[in-house]
């Protein structure tokens, strides 16, 4: 898996550009894609208190914002990134996915392309079922174990990163060996899935 540091480096170079980059072209039709299956699996965030973790330049802030979402704790280990997100209701927080306490729990978490950077995948998802409220939800966006995506894997082994694929088998177990249960899995973009995970009741 790539190395923090290395991920930390690449995203914080690109921050600047990051957000108008992805909304430009094949880019923006391949995230709009996403967003929508994101968003549907999400549902109604209206007045409710959000946790994203890995939320880089915002994007995803700010189609929970416009959804109407309450307030979200944005987190990202790139400050450069968090230096980009929206105004309003966000709490930006420098910090580690696998690590990160905001000091409450959440009964909406979203993880949108985060997971395949993170050297430990496993406790990124046991920290975030931490901070979920029993019977809680997380919606998580990852790059599928096909062509397409091992296509995106060799474009960021160019960039140095060796990111993680995933397909629905690896979701599942992952979901279980950290407190969560896959209630939703489908395709989101050319190379991606979408899965809703539910906190187990008991919180364990």
């Amino acid at each position: 898996m790539a190395t923090s540091s290395r991920v930390a480096a690449y995203f914080s170079d690109a921050a600047a550009q990051y957000q108008r980059a992805s909304s430009r072209s094949l880019w923006r039709l391949v995230r709009d894609r996403e967003a929508r299956a994101v968003t549907a699996l999400l549902g109604d965030v209206a007045g409710r208190e959000v946790l994203e973790l890995g939320c880089g330049a915002g994007f995803y802030t700010r189609l929970l914002l416009a959804g109407g979402a309450r307030h979200v704790v944005a987190v990202d280990f790139s400050q450069s990134m968090l230096d980009h997100l929206p105004s309003g209701a966000v709490t930006a927080i420098c910090a580690d996915a696998t690590t990160v306490d905001p000091g409450r729990r959440f009964e909406v978490l979203l993880s949108a392309g985060m997971l395949e950077f993170v050297p430990d995948a496993l406790a990124a998802l046991r920290n975030a079922a931490r901070l979920a409220e029993p019977g809680a939800s997380l919606v998580i966006l990852v790059p599928t174990d096909s062509l397409l995506g091992r296509g995106y894997r060799r474009f960021h082994r160019g960039n140095g990163m060796n990111i993680r694929l995933f397909d629905q088998p690896s979701v599942a177990a992952l979901a279980a060996a950290s407190g969560w249960t896959v209630s939703s899995y489908s395709k989101a973009g050319p190379y991606s899935a979408v899965a809703r995970l539910i906190r187990d009741a008991e919180g364990r």
